[in-house]
């Protein structure tokens, strides 16, 4: 995962950071116009154009034909039958395209969900710091040492909870930036990004062990070498909100519409039937 993570996060630096101010509408638009023009063009060839418009005329024929027949029953329960074998028929054509792009459209919600999912802490806000460690690790007679960068500040020290091996720590911000925390144990030390600020920034809340599941999810920043006790470490950040006419609208929605709505435009133009 690790190649991977390395092409689609430069793919989404590239895109996302020229546009990364105050507002995080004109990168939601640029990327949704962006992802609408390749998927379109995937749809086109990876789909049997002629078999697709045979199809779909098809079906709208016997859905016309339902309703111009709903008076007679007998004729009607045929006619429901033969739109349902031609809905079938059409769906089946749109197996293969769809397919194809089910896993480029996950990476691409993995990517957004970086910049998306959650705001950058403000100067001032609170931060709390959750770090995990393995089973077998000691707990409460392990020498932990918890180092912050300039910019943050230690509030309370480490609350240890034996019973979930994990170790809990709250931060303020002071300055605005990329800022880091760094633990450290006996065996390792491992470094974790705080981001402050006001902008539409690439947040990373929490750094993973290496493994397949938790690289795909969390690809912001690298995975911990299973060296040492350390398992992951959790940043809880401000979930990011996008309002629309003063009404709150997930960023998930915000993007499938815009995406929609960029694609039938854009399926028009390239004469792509869907």
């Amino acid at each position: 995962m690790t190649y991977v993570n390395f092409i689609c996060n430069s793919l989404g630096d590239l895109l996302i950071s020229p546009l990364s101010g105050e507002n995080p509408w004109p990168a939601m638009l640029a990327i949704s116009f962006v992802t609408s023009i390749v998927f379109v063009w995937a749809f086109k060839v990876f789909s049997n154009q002629h078999a697709l418009k045979r199809k779909k005329g098809r079906m709208l024929a016997r859905a016309l034909e339902l309703l111009i027949f709903r008076h007679d029953m007998i004729v009607s329960v045929t006619a429901f039958g033969r739109l349902a074998v031609a809905n079938l028929s059409y769906l089946g054509e749109l197996l293969k395209p769809i397919g194809v792009s089910l896993i480029p459209a996950l990476l691409v919600l993995i990517q957004l969900s970086c910049w998306y999912e959650y705001r950058p802490f403000a100067v001032g806000e609170s931060i709390l710091v959750q770090v995990d460690f393995s089973d077998d690790f000691p707990l409460m007679s392990a020498d932990i040492q918890f180092v912050p960068s300039e910019g943050l500040q230690v509030e309370t020290e480490s609350m240890r909870v034996p019973a979930l091996n994990q170790a809990n720590w709250r931060l303020r911000a002071e300055a605005d930036g990329s800022q880091w925390i760094e633990v450290k144990t006996d065996q390792e030390s491992v470094r974790k990004q705080i981001v402050v600020g006001d902008r539409l920034l690439k947040i990373s809340d929490r750094r993973v062990s290496s493994g397949f599941w938790d690289e795909l999810f969390h690809p912001a920043e690298p995975p911990i070498e299973n060296v040492g006790p350390i398992k992951q470490i959790s940043v809880q950040y401000p979930h990011r909100q996008l309002f629309v006419a003063g009404y709150e609208m997930p960023w998930v929605i915000a993007f499938l519409i815009l995406t929609m709505i960029f694609g039938l435009l854009i399926g028009r133009v390239m004469k792509v039937s869907f």
